[in-house]
């Protein structure tokens, strides 16, 4: 006989698992927070800047002297030689203890050294603040992705009822001989692809879901459910004079003015943080590049002072007879010749290399940005008229399917003309969701292009 405990020990094991796969509300402002508050590729920029501080400050730290603190014994049996040169028969020991103070100034490389160090910390914020704003932008972007997706599900799951229904009185109308029986299967035909649309668009959703949580640093297995009521065109920067309507409409809500191209490039070019990390990157290079041909001519300066006492005997009596006081001080200058001195014209031409490659560098990532606001900016025009015009076609569309239904119920028409205008809205429909995500998606890059980040509180 069929047994139900299997069945049953199934259902209290998955349980908690079912419970805990409950749809997670979320909205923009929220993954606007999480994505800068635990996100790994923030945490790595924020320990490289820890990093390159650390390093500034190693740099300035070998300006100063070192102290060294010890005792030695020491012992010496047989042959021995004077300061004449002569070899006599010696055995003695003695014993030191005291105090050094040890310093060598490489002036030229320390000062050179650490200006680059410094610029290179400064280069980090730079990277900091630009790893800040990616992921802000990418979780943005992700977010409108799930948005999209969610919004398909219920458009995709509206046209599968519909056709669901027409199935059924198609079904009953045939079995009474009124309609023929290939509407039928014309019909189940579209109902079969609706449900593949809904699987589709539910696995898309659920793939979104995981790479916002991934980005969010959240638990991926947990399900986030957006907040339907941010699907509607934002502007957050007006493009220009030639912008549709209904974006002229935004911007002039918020009261803000639209630039035109150059003026948002120049925006740009002021405020990216990339160009900070470059020219803080040049900075660097172009220091060393300066001690490589300045600090060789600096001499090293070199200082010691040991204090402490010596005592001894010969022969092997005593460690310590006779002790006391014995200091020795030194000061010297010195240039270092060949390698890393003096004629290294090597070293010279390695790091005009360097120093060429850094400017060109710069000069690439001005390039970069110039092209993502031309991009970006190109992207969100044309993504308003894409609006305009489908928000137009959505109208007809559901105009369309209004007065369809009307006729069907008058029994005037037919299912299957009923059916085409359903199809037709849901088309417009999934249309112009994709344009609203997309929309929002360009206006967030288009800020981060221009350097800036968007507001973490909903309007």
């Amino acid at each position: 006989m069929f047994s139900f405990r299997p069945i049953a020990t199934v259902a209290l094991v998955a349980a908690p698992f079912l419970a805990s796969a409950a749809p997670q509300p979320i909205d923009l402002a929220t993954t606007l927070r999480l994505a800068g508050a635990d996100n790994l590729s923030v945490r790595i920029a924020k320990e490289k800047l820890a990093e390159a501080r650390a390093d500034a400050d190693v740099a300035r730290e070998r300006l100063f002297p070192w102290v060294t603190a010890g005792m030695s014994l020491r012992q010496h049996e047989n042959n021995s030689q004077t300061v004449e040169g002569r070899i006599i028969d010696a055995d003695k020991r003695s014993f030191s203890a005291g105090v050094g103070l040890n310093a060598q100034w490489d002036l030229g490389e320390v000062y050179y050294q650490k200006l680059a160090a410094q610029q290179r910390a400064r280069a980090e914020e730079a990277a900091l603040t630009t790893q800040r704003q990616n992921t802000g932008t990418d979780a943005a972007l992700a977010y409108y992705e799930l948005l999209r997706a969610t919004a398909t599900i219920q458009i995709a799951t509206d046209a599968l009822a519909i056709s669901e229904r027409h199935h059924a009185q198609l079904v009953a109308s045939a079995s009474a001989g009124v309609t023929f029986a290939g509407d039928v299967q014309r019909v189940a035909t579209a109902r079969a692809r609706n449900e593949t649309s809904v699987q589709q668009a539910r696995e898309q959703a659920r793939i979104a879901a995981a790479r916002l949580a991934e980005l969010l640093k959240l638990d991926p297995t947990i399900d986030l459910a957006p907040n339907p009521a941010e699907l509607i065109p934002t502007t957050l920067v007006p493009t220009s004079s030639s912008t549709s309507t209904s974006e002229l409409k935004l911007a002039a809500s918020t009261g803000a003015a639209a630039p035109d191209l150059a003026a948002l490039v120049a925006r740009a070019l002021a405020a990216r943080p990339e160009l900070t990390q470059a020219d803080a990157r040049l900075a660097a290079v172009r220091a060393l590049h300066t001690g490589a041909r300045t600090a060789p001519l600096i001499p090293t300066l070199t200082a010691q002072a040991t204090i402490g006492g010596l005592g001894g005997d010969t022969g092997l009596r005593s460690w310590s007879r006779g002790f006391d006081s014995a200091n020795d001080y030194g000061v010297g200058l010195s240039w270092r010749i060949g390698p890393g001195g003096l004629f290294d014209r090597s070293r010279i031409r390695s790091s005009e290399a360097r120093l060429r490659r850094g400017e060109l560098e710069l000069e690439q990532t001005r390039d970069t940005i110039r092209r993502q606001v031309v991009e970006f900016h190109a992207r969100a025009l044309s993504l308003s008229a894409q609006l305009a015009s489908l928000h137009a076609a959505l109208d007809s569309a559901t105009k369309t399917a209004e007065l369809s239904r009307d006729r069907r119920a008058q029994a005037v028409s037919g299912v299957l003309e009923d059916l085409i205008a359903e199809e037709e809205l849901t088309r417009a429909r999934r249309d112009y969701v994709a344009a609203v995500a997309s929309f929002d998606q360009s206006q967030h890059a288009l800020l981060h292009a221009l350097g800036g980040t968007a507001p973490s509180k909903s309007p």
